[in-house]
């Protein structure tokens, strides 16, 4: 995620001294009427390069603000109209647009134009030598642009392309920075339709930094939640590395991306699949682990101590028989007691030679599968037993709970 690297923000009113904003500081937490904007007066470039007074001072006699240099004119190609009625200056580019679409939405901008204006020939943003001045880059003030002047149908067509993703997280981006509440919201919901249907997921259209990064400015649970489905949908479909899953995990802090990524990453050996070696039964290489060598040591270290906490899990789960939670046997408790410290027995036997240790679900959906089977011991307590190994394997299948066994 880059690092923005923009310019101040200068807006009308009066200052002794020149104020410089930066728009990305603002609480834009608060209500608009509650931000704080600092006032710049920008001087007429064309009256002060003619000479006429002294250009250090103002024509009462006081210290003049020393004047912006304006870059050279650069309209935007798109959004500079002729019957536009304010200038505003992203950068260095100029754009000239209508002041009521600006202050739809009850953006910042509805509040900032009716604050008190000096005389009408020196209000900025009445012309390109007085522009209003925003510290922001052109391309994401442009996609705001776009999406307040869009038509319907080039609205509902945004979300189906992944050529779009970017120009959906700049409009998102520049809402919530100015406050268009509807338009953020609409933005927002457009990106959750593509992650969700996308399949360009690690690559330059659908970038996950930016996306995850959008999320936490915009406090979106839906989008954050949409991108973490779809990574773990791409991984377990073998579409992405499940190093790459940690490492965005990691990088971000998404602990139910580190969970299900470290628990794949041991359970898995790659080399072996690879050269189609037989898989020790049991045996886990840990030295395959980083085969492609994007772990860095922490990353290792996790993986070290995720596989003894999930090998000593493994060996106590299954020591003794899982207790059959919220079930009371309709016929002879201890009969059903019995029956079951057998199935629990023999179902470790059945097919479970070839799963490593460090495989605590594989063994557990061994184990249900089993259960599914046996027909020796049917009677109204098979379903409690069957339905307790499934509420286990649940529990375990929660990313969260397994990045337990991976904290150090």
């Amino acid at each position: 995620m880059e690092a923005p690297n923009d310019p101040p923000l200068d807006v009308p009113g009066s200052a002794a001294e020149p104020s410089m904003i930066d728009t990305d500081a603002l609480d834009l937490s608060a209500p608009p009427l509650k931000r704080k904007f600092d006032a710049l007066d920008i001087e007429d470039d064309a009256k002060i390069a003619s000479g006429s007074g002294d250009p250090r001072k103002d024509e009462d006699g006081a210290p003049r603000t020393p004047p912006s240099k304006l870059p050279e004119f650069k309209p935007s190609p798109e959004f500079w109209f002729e019957d536009g009625n304010i200038v505003l200056l992203v950068h260095d580019t100029f754009f000239k647009v209508h002041r009521s679409r600006l202050c739809c939405d009850g953006s910042i901008f509805a509040t900032m134009f009716t604050l008190p204006q000096g005389e009408s020939s020196k209000v900025d943003g009445q012309s390109a030598s007085m522009p209003i001045r925003f510290a922001d880059k052109p391309r994401r003030f442009t996609a705001l642009l776009w999406a307040l002047y869009a038509l319907p149908a080039e609205l509902r067509s945004i979300n189906h392309s992944a050529e779009n993703c970017m120009k959906l997280i700049d409009i998102a981006t520049a809402a919530q920075k100015y406050a268009f509440k509807t338009t953020e919201e609409w933005a927002l919901s457009c990106l959750v339709d593509l992650v969700k249907t996308s399949n360009h997921l690690g690559e330059r259209k659908i970038n996950p930094w930016r996306i995850f990064a959008l999320a936490t400015l915009c406090n979106s649970q839906e989008l954050r939640q949409a991108m973490i489905d779809k990574i773990r949908e791409r991984a377990s479909q073998g579409k992405l590395h499940y190093s790459w899953v940690v490492t965005i995990g990691e990088s971000l802090s998404i602990p139910e991306l580190l969970g299900a990524g470290y628990y794949e990453i041991v359970i898995q050996n790659r080399l072996l699949k690879r050269t189609r070696l037989a898989v020790i039964p049991g045996k886990q290489n840990p030295q395959h682990w980083n085969e492609d060598g994007k772990l860095n040591e922490p990353m290792m270290n996790k993986l070290y101590v995720g596989f003894c906490k999930l090998v000593t899990f493994k060996d106590t789960l299954f020591s003794t028989p899982m207790p059959i939670a919220n079930h009371q046997c309709p016929l002879d408790p201890n009969q059903c007691r019995a029956r079951w410290n057998l199935l629990w027995k023999e179902g470790q036997q059945d097919g479970t030679e070839r799963i490593p240790s460090v495989h605590v679900l594989g063994h557990l959906k061994s184990f249900a599968d089993y259960l599914r089977r046996s027909r020796a011991y049917p009677g109204p307590c098979h379903p409690a037993w069957v339905a307790s190994v499934e509420a286990k394997i649940k529990e375990l299948e929660n990313p969260l709970k397994l990045y337990e066994f991976f904290r150090v």
